[in-house]
Order: C-alpha cells, then sequence, then structure tokens
C-alpha cells in the first residue's frame, strides 16, 4: 500500500513537471510567433515605405524630365510671336559675381538688358508667364507646377495631395554669353515633389537632370528677308535702291552696340552708316547691326576646286593682268589688253589660242583700244571638271568687254594682292577697276549675252589683312554703270566703291562698303522660279558644307549630343 502511494506520488510529480514544460514551451512558441509576425510586419510597412520613396524619386525625375520638355518647347515655339530662341545664346546660371546673380534671362526688359549679338533683335516678348502667378517670380528658375490647382493627386496615399514641380537650375550655351555660334550647350533641371501647401524647402523627392543640347542658329534658305544681300564691317551706304527682299548687315562693334540699340528700326539707324532713303522705303528697318560674328569664308564657293594652270606647266597656277589702259607691263606682252604670267615668275606673255578681238581708234589725242575678250570653258581649267577658280593680278577697264562662259560650271575670280604677286609686278594696284562702257560678265556658251547668274560667277579677294577703311587701294573693286551685270561679290578683307550710279545683280559681302554719294541699285531677284540664296545653296552644296547662311538668323535647340545623367537627393 505504502509502495503503491509513493509510485502515485512520483506520477503526479512527473506529470507536473511535464505541464511546466508545456507551458514554458508555449509561451516560448507564442513569443517566436510574436516575434515573425511583428518582424514581418516591419518588414512590410519597410517595404511600402521604401516603395513609397523610389515612388517619389521617379516621379521627380519625371518631374524633370517633362520640366526639361516645356523648357524647350517655349523656347522653340515654331510660331514665330511665340519664339524665344534668342535665350540659348544666353547662359542663365547662377554666379553670384554677375548681373541678376548670374540669371540673365530675367534681364530682359529691365533697365540693364542683355546684349546680343543681333543688336536689334527684337526680344520684347520677354519670359512666359508664371504659372503660379507669384510677386516677383521668374519662370523657369523658380518652382513651377507641373499641374493645375484643380488636377487631382498624382498619386493617392490617403494623407493629402501630392504635386510636382520643376525649376532651371542652370543653362550654359554653347559660348559666351551673347554669342549665336552654335554648339553643345548643357540643361541642369530640378524636378520637385512635395505634398500640398507644403513649406518650400519640405519635399517628398527631388532629382536633378543634366541634359547636353545641340544648338544651331541659321538663316533659313527659304526666307529670303533674312538673308544678307549686302554686309559689310565700314559702311558708307549713300543713296541705295534695293529692288529685292534682303538685309543691310552691319558689323558694328562692341563699343557702338548700346547706342545702336536705341536707334533701331529708326531713320537714326541710316545716318551712322550714312545712308540715304530717297529710294527705298522704310530703308531703316532693313538695316541689320551684329557683333560677334564673322563673314563667310572662301570655302562655301568651292566644290572641286580646279585652279587655272600656265599652259605647258599644269603645277604652276596661271594668272591674268587685264588692263585696256596700261598696256606695258613687264615680259613679252606689250601693246595687249590680256596678259598672263605663272604665279612663279613677274614677266607676263601673251596668251595664244584665245578669242580676242582688239579695235584701235584715236581718244583724245592718244590711241585706245577696246577689246572683246572671250574664256570659253576650253581655255581655263583645261581638262578639269568642276568649278574653276582663276587668279588676277589686275582688271582695269574703260572700255573693253570680258566674257566669261559659266553655263557648264560655275567660275570663281580671285584677286591677288601685293604679298601675293611677283616682285615685278608690285608696282600697279591690285584691284579690278571697271568704267563705264565696260563689262565683265558670265555667258552662257556660245552666246554674247550676259546670263544673269550671279551664284555662277563669284569674285572674291584672298587678302589677309583688313582694308582702312574706303582709303586702300588693294584689294578693291571699283563699279560703275552695268558693268558688272550680275555677280556674287565676297571681299572678307576687301573693299566695294561706287564710280558712280552702278546696277547690280547678286550679292556683295565686303569688309568695307563704299558708295562715295554714288547710288547702288541692288537685286538678288533670279530669273528662275526659285530665290538666288536656293540656287547658291543648290549648286555649291551648301548643306554639306556645313554652312548655316548669313543674315537674320532663327537658333533652335535640334538634339541631344550626350547621355541624360540624373542625380538623386
Amino acid at each position: 500500500m505504502r509502495r503503491k502511494k509513493s509510485h502515485n506520488r512520483s506520477i503526479i510529480t512527473r506529470q507536473g513537471h511535464e505541464d511546466g514544460l508545456a507551458l514554458i514551451s508555449t509561451l516560448m512558441l507564442g513569443v517566436v510567433i510574436t516575434a515573425g509576425v511583428s518582424s514581418l510586419l516591419a518588414r512590410q510597412l519597410m517595404s511600402r515605405r521604401l516603395s513609397a520613396k523610389e515612388s517619389y524619386q521617379q516621379m521627380a525625375e519625371s518631374a524633370a524630365n517633362n520640366g526639361l520638355n516645356r523648357i524647350l518647347g517655349e523656347l522653340n515655339n515654331p510660331n514665330p510671336n511665340q519664339n524665344r530662341g534668342f535665350l540659348f545664346t544666353l547662359d542663365n546660371r547662377e554666379n553670384l559675381n554677375e548681373a541678376n546673380n548670374g540669371f540673365h534671362w530675367e534681364r530682359l526688359k529691365s533697365s540693364q538688358p542683355p546684349q546680343f549679338s543681333e543688336v536689334c533683335l527684337d526680344t520684347s516678348i520677354g519670359l512666359p508667364k508664371h504659372r503660379q502667378n507669384q510677386s516677383g517670380g521668374f519662370w523657369p528658375t523658380q518652382n513651377v507646377a507641373l499641374e493645375g490647382a484643380g488636377d487631382p493627386s498624382l498619386r493617392e496615399d490617403g494623407v493629402s495631395k501630392i504635386e510636382t514641380f520643376y525649376r532651371l537650375r542652370g543653362y550654359s550655351s554653347p559660348g559666351t554669353s551673347g554669342s549665336t555660334d552654335n554648339g553643345e550647350a548643357k540643361f541642369i533641371i530640378e524636378g520637385i515633389v512635395r505634398r500640398k501647401d507644403a513649406a518650400p524647402d519640405s519635399y517628398l523627392a527631388r532629382s536633378r537632370l543634366e541634359r547636353s543640347l545641340y544648338i544651331q542658329s541659321w538663316v533659313d534658305v527659304n526666307r529670303s528677308n533674312d538673308w544678307a544681300i549686302l554686309a559689310a564691317h565700314h559702311i558708307e551706304l549713300g543713296p541705295v535702291q534695293l529692288n529685292s527682299p534682303g538685309q543691310i548687315l552691319w558689323h558694328t562693334s562692341d563699343n557702338n552696340a548700346k547706342a545702336i540699340t536705341s536707334l533701331c528700326n529708326q531713320s537714326g539707324i541710316l545716318k551712322q552708316i550714312k545712308g540715304n532713303d530717297n529710294y527705298t522705303t522704310n530703308l531703316q528697318s532693313r538695316i541689320w547691326p551684329v557683333i560677334n560674328q564673322k563673314q563667310p569664308a572662301s570655302g562655301i564657293f568651292k566644290s572641286t576646286g580646279s585652279r587655272d594652270t600656265y599652259p605647258g606647266q599644269p603645277s604652276m597656277v596661271r594668272v591674268w593682268r587685264i588692263d585696256d589702259d596700261q598696256y606695258n607691263p613687264s615680259g613679252n606682252c606689250w601693246w595687249r589688253v590680256l596678259c598672263q604670267r605663272s604665279n612663279q615668275s613677274g614677266a607676263y606673255s601673251t596668251p595664244a589660242n584665245l578669242d580676242s578681238r582688239r579695235l584701235w581708234r584715236r581718244i583724245n589725242g592718244r590711241w585706245q583700244t577696246t577689246a572683246t575678250i572671250r574664256l570659253k570653258e576650253k581655255d581655263i581649267c583645261a581638262g578639269k571638271s568642276g568649278d574653276c577658280h582663276i587668279y588676277v593680278d589686275r582688271i582695269n577697264l574703260s572700255r573693253s568687254q570680258l566674257l566669261i562662259e559659266n553655263s557648264n560650271r560655275p567660275v570663281v575670280i580671285h584677286l591677288l594682292g601685293p604679298k601675293q604677286r611677283h616682285t615685278g609686278t608690285n608696282s600697279e594696284p591690285a584691284s579690278i577697276t571697271l568704267g563705264r562702257q565696260a563689262l565683265i560678265c558670265g555667258v552662257n556658251t556660245n552666246s554674247n549675252s550676259c546670263n544673269q547668274r550671279p551664284e555662277r560667277l563669284v569674285i572674291m579677294t584672298d587678302a589677309t589683312q583688313k582694308p582702312d577703311q574706303c582709303s586702300g587701294q588693294n584689294h578693291r573693286i571699283n563699279l560703275a554703270g552695268r558693268s558688272l551685270p550680275a555677280a556674287w561679290i565676297l571681299m572678307r578683307q576687301g573693299t566695294v566703291s561706287l564710280q558712280e550710279a552702278t546696277q547690280l545683280q547678286g550679292v556683295i559681302w565686303s569688309h568695307s562698303y563704299c558708295s562715295n554719294g554714288h547710288r547702288l541699285s541692288l537685286s538678288a531677284q533670279t530669273n528662275g522660279s526659285s530665290s538666288l540664296m536656293k540656287q547658291a545653296s543648290t549648286l555649291w552644296e551648301w548643306g554639306n558644307k556645313g554652312f548655316s547662311g548669313y543674315g537674320r538668323r532663327i537658333t533652335r535647340g535640334i538634339r541631344g549630343t550626350g547621355l541624360d545623367q540624373f542625380q538623386r537627393f
């Protein structure tokens, strides 16, 4: 009996111990489950928070990208009255050492407006109105909302409306401020995400976008009004008669730019270049002053670049002298209007087998000659194709005619200067002088009539130094009457001067233009259906040469030049 009671007590004791262990195990399992559930809940909460943060960051990046597109949309607006492409030429980034802290776009319509390379550029349109109508707010450097006040929240999180904004952190133009040179520009745009009515420095996410954009300035070949038909650095305009669309491009200095700005489209600007508007209505509106721009290079009139060579010596360039007043140059070409030499010699010789007819007559007690000279295609650049480049020391014609066949290939006349001539030829001025009864023109094959194709007869000078305004005698072309009826004159370091009233169908681009009080009747019209500029562009393949035109420019941001870079912060 006693043994049985002891056995029962041991069983009861063991069961108590087992019940305690079970309780402990149950409690521990509860703790583990609770910890697991808590961990899972925390993980879910963290994942949701991270997901929301990532969502906000993506919204910020999208806001930056959309903001850049909106800025480009304003600057590239195809409507001429709403276009602000001129801002592409102007830096707009923070710099405490500059006016308006470097935000030059904000200087438009202020007391210290920025200076553009096109001095009379109309910037009265100013900046777009800030969307939030903030007092003193400037677009786009201050936060601009991408949604309207009544638009729904971009993301519902049960707290409050979420809004996105963009702002321009900085813009670097291709060159110096005010330049219209083509090249790469850089935009830095910030995208911002924050809750409605939150403090300006409170945000859910921010992202910075850097994008490079190629900026291009050009003159539209289809807009004849924008092209320069007369251009020079020094202009004594006189009584000009413009018989076609086009601009008078005036390369002025930085020092004069501010004073000229106040004279744009006013008669006062004519006084600056000694102009007379008796023959052209509203002439002042066609004066287009520019700074920091260069005249086109001579290479725009070069395709194959075939050079006229001396007969029998294909490695030497032939140089012409054409003069019906002075008949005694050095060498074996006395009493001849047309003479030639190689570029290695100063002695002239008489050309053979050229169509040159002379008629002697006595004028003012002196025997003088009248010649008709015809340079056929086979006579110049013999055996070569493409454009033909001929070189001259001097052309001085009072009564004679020079007919150049250029219907099948264009001809470019290069006027050499004293430093480019042989020692024996330096006594005469390096110039082209044409009297009223003289004539130089391009003709079709076997025709004696001028073909009026100025883009096919180009006259240029290879000078390296600019002339002394109107006083220089070298690298100079002197015109009178209809002695040069149709030509394209490009004399970057030369002078175009009038001896009397002159008519020209074509274009004049030179360093100095000197009317000497005589009237110039200038027309850039053509006999064909397309404009002169379009014909020249097609003939000389300007599109393949990268020549963007010359005159009043259009500026656009046209494409990216690198990968977008996003930075989160």
